[in-house]
């Protein structure tokens, strides 16, 4: 009898609470749970600078420019700046669309650039990939494209990074 009085107690408590404190009650669990799922650290994973795909044209880019430096996935802010003052409107409009792009390979001699090699796959956007090159010749450098599923020998890949040198 004493269990059952108990919960009776239980039942009467409830039913006198108001809808406006139940309705606070769970208004304020719902926000426990967002604020915890807002403020969750972000978690990163290790990620490969090439695909298998790339590590593989990249051994034949070695091979064809022995007597070079290959820089893998440079940041196109490396190589280029907007011309403008900086800080201005212009600046950051132009900042802006090419801040999150990379080139492929760097080709490099004695510190200076000699070719942008590029290997076209399916994650390249054709006219994302033009507009980038426009950047890049318009500040002197030459970009070289290689199409993934042509394979080219390091041979190949020579005559094109050197031929117009």
């Amino acid at each position: 009898m004493g269990a059952s009085a108990g919960q009776g107690q239980l039942v009467m408590m409830i039913e006198n609470l108001s809808w406006s404190w139940l309705a606070g009650i769970g208004l304020l669990g719902i926000l426990f749970v967002l604020v915890l799922f807002w403020t969750r650290k972000p978690r990163y994973r290790r990620h490969s600078i090439m695909t298998d795909n790339e590590r593989e044209f990249y051994q034949r880019l070695l091979a064809a420019c022995p007597d070079c430096q290959i820089w893998p996935q440079v940041p196109i802010l490396a190589l280029v700046r907007p011309d403008a003052k900086e800080g201005s409107r212009a600046f950051w409009m132009a900042f802006k669309r090419i801040s999150n792009t990379r080139v492929d390979w760097v080709v490099v001699r004695d510190l200076e650039v000699i070719a942008i090699v590029e290997l076209d796959d399916r994650s390249h956007d054709a006219r994302k990939d033009a507009q980038r090159d426009k950047v890049l010749k318009s500040c002197g450098y030459r970009v070289i494209r290689f199409s993934s599923s042509r394979r080219p020998d390091p041979r190949q890949i020579h005559e094109a990074v050197f031929h117009s040198q």
